[in-house]
């Protein structure tokens, strides 16, 4: 009886026991609820936070949750938050602001910001963490140990730059074969006179790579590097011309072995161009020894690029010595790593012909080497496109994928029925062609690097093989992505980058910027080797970072810096190394390109992406980070007794960063007819040297060196001496401007002033297609053969632009010289700031080129490029005062006084030059004539560059100058029009005042003649 009244006791216990938990719990989730709407509420305004930064996506709080027992509230973040730079300081100042915005209740608690699954401040870069938050190591690859693939052992050591990093870089896009319309064409359209596929190539081939490769580092890239058309191969089989191989020892023990490449005028589909021919191998001994002899068809700047066979015991030292008309450069090069594929060394100067002890290559191995030489073809120059293509039924139209479409002028493609058609070539430069094609002329295999989609579509394999290639140079585990375990080419990559610019136009033509891609969820965010891809968004924020920091100092204070995005771009991805898909500006909005197509603006943002790669590189390594130091300025050669010189210069300080002082400075000579030798080092600011010979023209720059590399070289001077001629000339080079060509803006017509104001290069451009023709903002873009706005001819492109070469002095002089004078010559600068004394110089021959006042960037009151500045006039002044013979020629002497208003420079050329300014734009076909009294020697007729050329920048532009004053006359007339080309001034001094720059007189015989006369002139009452 008692037991079921105990059962029913239990029970109700049990029940009661039940309810009263169940209360308490509900009590618990009720306060947590309660808790969580408070903080919701609190933080309802956060968003206020990250208003700076909203034209980069929606930022603010997804969600939180409130963690009473760890006293934790944590904060999810929109995805957008994620683009932003993460700093820790910034995290500092967004959990104080959010928590004070929390209020009193959550005191005790503290925050854990959340977004896209990671906490932020694993957001922040290795190199800008500290003590607070630990470095990540799995982000970091442990170095290889391997001796470099190439090494320059003839330089300096750079301890603190990139020596032993390998590189891999490429520039956009390229000409490709478009099978759904049978013809090889760009990738993008031509805008604004240039084209993204070879816009970048200016910036990476003339500015990233040279600095990468200045700090130590070897830089490979998917597309020819160089612009030299004819190509020279010197193989075991069949070479170029009449170049040859030479055993020069060791004959007997040379074995002609299978494997290696073969020169093919055509390659075809599946066509491997190192697995047909065969190769030479020895083993390592000192007295091995090959010597490579091209034929030259022309005098000229060349690549040279080494082979060598894909075989076991391979030396990882071999030797290589480039001989050069000036000089030779050595090489330690590893064969066991980078076989079967062209091996850059570096570019030369050679002359025409063959010529075995200036111009050939030697191949050997060291004193200690083990192993196998193995020697294969070499190769001198970048050539013509080689690769055939075709279209056929299963070829598909150009598509463009969804990893493609950062740019906004890409659009597919209609597709057209096209019957069988035979194999093309592109018949242009290789420089200009896409990777896929430099790759499988690379030796790249087809299905892993190059023709992923079967051959079918070349536009998609470009892209893709970019990063493809990059896992074929390193190989297991980091291979392609169809062969993880390939091996590869063996070569450590440490980086990847590939250089873009995007499109996009904004209201009032603000910048657009600067945007960084990278990808870090792919395999559960880790790269095949277990490194984190969050390593890429490293890098990418690095050279963000580096690049903003730097425009904004120098440029423009308002440069956008964009989002950092986390996207599946192929070029971003698929690289199995840290990898950053950069788009430096946008090519379509004027007012980017205004910037991107400005030579110094591409200097400062090349230096600046270079530094970035330093700075992520040495964090990876846990080593200190040296900047190279900038070009030294102000250089004069001043003569001395006899054959003797002073050659001085001045360091440039960089005011942005400290560690690029110079520590010693390398200055390099060239002989007429060579090239520049290997150079002599020197500690001072200044080096006497005695000429080698009379009347020959030696040419001198220099470079600085410190612990991170070597700087840009100055400007180059010549100097010539003739024996028993106490006359000697100081030229003076004035012409320092580079800049992007002229660009006028409306509300309804905008874009380049190609009439008034062409680009002027550093060296030269490859960007330019022709001329701009719609300028209409209104036009819309329907394809890239008719992209609106913009709009742009292509007669130049594939072209060589000629800019400034900062060599003048050298054509002057050689005319100077040849008229049986002796000459010196001296910057701008070193004029100017009277390091040059020009009393002591009979005659003073001032080149001032296109030299031209334009806008600073930073403060528009302030004008760069003058022709006559004021210290430019107070020495002419006194100069002219002394009796001495003055020439000055270019083609904006008179309408740069008249542009600015400057009634200074007005009345100095009156009063002292004898001429006045009457027009510019004074003759489009470059032809002058002497007139018929001329008070001098019969002057030749003259012809002057005004369109392209392949060596002599063009004058779009040139003065009408007119006589002032009676001791000043007309010696020359334009052509075209009779209006007055150059001025004769006689008082108690001589001038002579061209229109047009003497240098772009395009027959030497006219120069000379003119030259002769001139100083012939100034040498006779």
């Amino acid at each position: 009886m008692n037991v079921p009244c105990i059962r029913i006791k239990s029970l109700v216990l049990f029940v009661l026991m039940c309810f009263v938990v169940t209360e308490h719990q509900a009590q618990i989730f009720s306060r947590d609820d309660r808790l969580h709407r408070r903080a919701e509420r609190n933080l309802s305004d956060a968003s206020e936070l990250f208003k700076p930064y909203i034209r980069l996506g929606r930022m603010d709080i997804d969600s939180l949750a409130v963690d009473r027992e760890r006293l934790v509230i944590k904060v999810f973040l929109s995805p957008a938050v994620t683009h932003l730079p993460v700093r820790y300081p910034w995290l500092v100042f967004l959990e104080t602001e959010l928590m004070n915005m929390l209020g009193w209740r959550f005191r005790n608690y503290h925050l854990e910001l959340y977004a896209r699954h990671r906490l932020l401040h694993e957001y922040v870069p290795n190199i800008f963490r500290g003590e607070v938050i630990p470095l990540d190591d799995q982000r970091v690859r442990p170095a290889d140990e391997k001796p470099p693939l190439v090494m320059r052992i003839d330089r300096p050591d750079i301890t603190y730059g990139l020596s032993n990093n390998h590189l891999a870089l490429w520039h956009s896009h390229g000409y490709y074969y478009d099978a759904s319309k049978d013809r090889w064409q760009w990738q993008r359209a031509r805008l604004f006179g240039v084209v993204e596929d070879m816009a970048t190539m200016d910036y990476v081939v003339g500015y990233i790579t040279p600095m990468l490769e200045n700090a130590g580092a070897v830089v490979l890239l998917p597309r020819e590097r160089d612009v030299q058309t004819h190509e020279v191969i010197v193989d075991t089989g069949r070479s170029t011309g009449d170049s040859e191989l030479i055993i020069e020892h060791g004959n007997h023990r040379w074995s002609r072995v299978s494997g290696g490449f073969a020169l093919r005028d055509t390659l075809f589909d599946r066509e491997h161009p190192f697995r047909s021919g065969k190769h030479l191998r020895i083993p390592a001994s000192p007295d091995a020894l090959l010597r490579y002899v091209p034929d030259f068809p022309a005098d000229g700047h060349y690549a040279v690029y080494v082979s060598y066979a894909e075989a076991p015991g391979n030396i990882d030292d071999a030797n290589y010595v480039v001989k050069y008309p000036g000089g030779e450069a050595s090489f330690r090069v590893n064969q066991q790593i980078g076989q079967a594929t062209w091996v850059y060394l570096g570019h030369f100067y050679f002359n025409e012909g063959k010529n075995p002890e200036t111009g050939s290559v030697l191949l050997s191995a060291g004193a200690s080497s083990e192993g196998y030489i193995t020697a294969d073809a070499v190769r001198f120059g970048g050539g013509m496109g080689n690769v055939a293509r075709r279209a056929s039924a299963d070829m598909l139209p150009d598509q463009r994928s969804a990893d493609d479409r950062h740019s906004s002028v890409s659009k597919q493609t209609q597709i057209t029925e096209t019957p069988a058609i035979s194999w093309k070539t592109s018949q242009s430069p290789r420089f200009v062609e896409g990777a896929r094609y430099f790759l499988q002329y690379s030796g790249m295999p087809d299905t892993l690097v190059y023709s992923l989609n079967e051959g079918r579509n070349d536009y998609n394999d470009d892209f893709m093989s970019r990063g493809e290639w990059v896992n074929y140079l390193m190989g297991a585990p980091l291979g392609p992505e169809r062969a993880r375990g390939s091996a590869g080419l063996g070569i450590p990559v440490d980086l990847s980058l590939a250089f873009h610019t995007d499109a996009g136009v904004t209201d009032g033509d603000s910048v657009i910027g600067t945007l960084a891609i990278y990808s870090a969820q792919r395999n559960d965010g880790l790269f095949p080797d277990g490194v984190s891809r969050l390593a890429s968004r490293d890098l990418g924020d690095v050279i963000q970072d580096q690049l903003v920091q730097d425009v904004r100092a120098l440029v423009n204070p308002d440069w956008t810096r964009r989002a950092l995005w986390d996207r599946q771009y192929s070029e971003a991805w698929r690289p199995n190394v840290p990898a950053l898909l950069l788009e430096l500006y946008s090519h379509q909005n004027l007012g980017d390109i205004r910037y991107g197509l400005d030579p110094r603006f591409q200097f400062i943002a090349g230096r600046a992406i270079y530094k970035g790669i330093l700075r992520f590189v040495a964090g990876q390594e846990g080593r200190q980070a040296v900047v190279q130091p900038l070009p030294p300025q102000a250089l004069a050669i001043e003569r001395n007794d006899g054959k003797n010189i002073t050659l001085s210069w001045e360091a440039r300080e960089d005011v942005l960063e400290p560690t690029a002082t110079p520590e010693f400075f390398m200055v390099y000579r060239r002989k007429e007819g060579e090239g520049f030798d290997r150079g002599t080092l020197v500690h001072e600011n200044r080096i006497e040297l005695e000429l080698p010979e009379w009347q020959t023209l030696y040419s001198f720059k220099v470079t600085a060196f410190n612990s991170g590399g070597e700087s840009f070289p100055s400007e180059i001077l010549s100097v010539a001496l003739v024996p028993d001629q106490g006359k000697t000339v100081l030229v003076v080079n004035g012409f320092d401007r580079v800049s992007g060509p002229g660009v006028f803006d409306t509300d309804i017509l905008a874009g380049i002033t190609w009439w008034d104001d062409h680009p002027i290069p550093y060296r030269y451009s490859v960007a330019y297609t022709g001329m701009q023709y719609d300028f209409l903002r209104s036009s819309p873009w329907l394809d890239d053969d008719s992209p609106g706005w913009g709009a742009s001819y292509a007669d130049t492109e594939k072209k060589i632009l000629p800019g400034n070469t900062f060599d003048y002095p050298a054509i002057h002089g050689t005319a100077i010289r040849n008229a049986g004078y002796s000459f010196v010559s001296a910057s701008r600068k070193a004029f100017e700031d009277g390091v040059v004394t020009p009393e002591d110089y009979w005659a003073v021959n001032l080149i001032m080129g296109r030299q031209k006042g334009i806008a600073s960037w930073l403060s528009k009151d302030s004008i760069e490029f003058r022709v006559f500045t004021g210290a430019m006039m107070q020495k002419l002044k006194r100069y002219a005062d002394a009796g001495g013979n003055i020439m000055i020629t270019g083609a904006h002497i008179g309408s740069d006084m008249i542009q600015h208003e400057d009634e200074e420079a007005v009345g100095f050329a009156k009063q002292w030059l004898g001429f006045i300014w009457r027009t510019n734009n004074a003759c489009n076909r470059g032809v002058v004539h002497p007139t018929e009294r001329t008070g001098m020697a019969p002057l030749p007729v003259l012809a002057f560059n005004t369109s392209w050329h392949p060596e002599i920048y063009s004058v779009e532009a040139p003065d009408a100058i007119e006589p002032y004053g009676n001791n000043s006359r007309t010696v020359y007339r334009y052509a075209s029009n009779k209006t007055s080309a150059a001025v004769l001034h006689e008082a108690a001094h001589k001038v002579f005042t061209m229109g047009f720059p003497f240098e772009t007189i395009t027959c030497a015989n006219e120069r000379d003649e003119l030259m002769k006369r001139i100083l012939y002139f100034f040498d006779n009452p």
